[in-house]
This record gives structure tokens, C-alpha cells and sequence, in this order.
């Protein structure tokens, strides 16, 4: 090993160690085809009409995150939480994974602030739900939910009365 090589000796180990920048892996469910996929669900499954604000999905795509978020979602639709205990955080990659969705023809903007499946859409989420290994968790998150998060609901947990 020259002096130019960037490289780490360690006389102890009588080895020499070179470090390189490698890409890091993407867990599954920051990637935004899985977001596109669960975007789709969402819509079929918890939204009437296949239709949804911009702001209801979000609600709906932080409640499917993680079983903490679905029990806080769940005790609010129960009436064990006040609108004004819940907090739901934006995911600004779901914002991008919708854009996706919008420019592969899966949903589309209706009235300007809502999203709704198109077509497409529907028979993307339709083999989603009959495929059994796929969005496990999600669909029996969406499926305990159902449409039982109304926009009004929504509006409660933001402070719009």
C-alpha cells in the first residue's frame, strides 16, 4: 500500500482497511411504489366514492404507519380520545408518491383539493387486495378502519368546526 492509496492500516490486525460509499438500502415502505400501492388501497378501502381530501389521506396513511397511530386513530373514532389529543403527522413523501400515482393515470384530482381512483386505479388496488402477500398489515388496518374517518372527523382533529 503507497501513501496515496486512501486506505486504513491497522498494524494490530496486519490488514489493511479501505472504506468506499456504497448506496443504502431503502426500507420498503419509504419507497414510492409501496406509497403508490398503499395510496391505491386507501381509497378503495376506506374512502367513499374511491374519493378523498388531501387531507384525509394523510390521516389515513399516518394511522396504517404503525399500530400506535391506528389505536390513537381507533380511540377517536370510538370517542376515547378528543379530536384535539391526536397527532398526525404529514409525510411529504406520500405528497410525492400521489403526484406518481397522478402521472401513471391511477388517480387522478377532482374539485381541485381531492384525489380520486380512476380506473386504472381501481384494478390496481382490486389485485392488491387478492393478493394475500402483499400490504398484510395495511389492509387489516384499512379493513378495521373502513370509511369510519369521515372528512368531518378530519376537520375536528385539525380545529375547522
Amino acid at each position: 500500500m503507497n501513501e496515496h492509496d486512501e486506505g486504513l492500516v491497522v498494524p494490530e490486525l496486519d490488514a489493511a482497511f479501505i472504506f468506499r460509499g456504497r448506496p443504502a438500502a431503502l426500507p420498503g415502505d419509504l419507497r414510492p411504489t409501496w406509497r403508490i400501492g398503499l395510496l391505491v388501497l386507501l381509497l378503495s378501502q376506506c374512502c367513499r366514492q374511491q374519493r378523498s381530501s388531501l387531507t384525509r389521506l394523510h390521516v389515513l396513511n399516518w394511522a396504517v404507519r404503525s399500530e400506535a397511530n391506528h389505536e390513537d386513530l381507533s380511540a377517536l373514532i370510538n370517542g376515547r380520545l378528543s379530536p384535539d389529543r391526536l397527532i398526525v403527522r404529514f409525510d411529504p413523501a406520500f405528497n410525492r408518491a400521489i403526484d406518481f400515482a397522478i402521472g401513471e393515470g391511477l388517480v387522478k384530482r377532482v374539485d381541485g383539493s381531492r384525489i380520486e381512483l380512476s380506473e386504472a386505479g381501481k384494478a390496481f388496488a382490486e389485485e392488491i387486495c387478492e393478493d394475500a402477500e402483499v400490504y398484510i398489515t395495511e389492509k387489516k388496518l384499512a379493513g378495521a378502519i373502513k370509511q369510519k374517518v369521515t372528512e368531518t372527523l378530519v376537520d375536528n382533529i385539525f380545529g375547522a368546526r
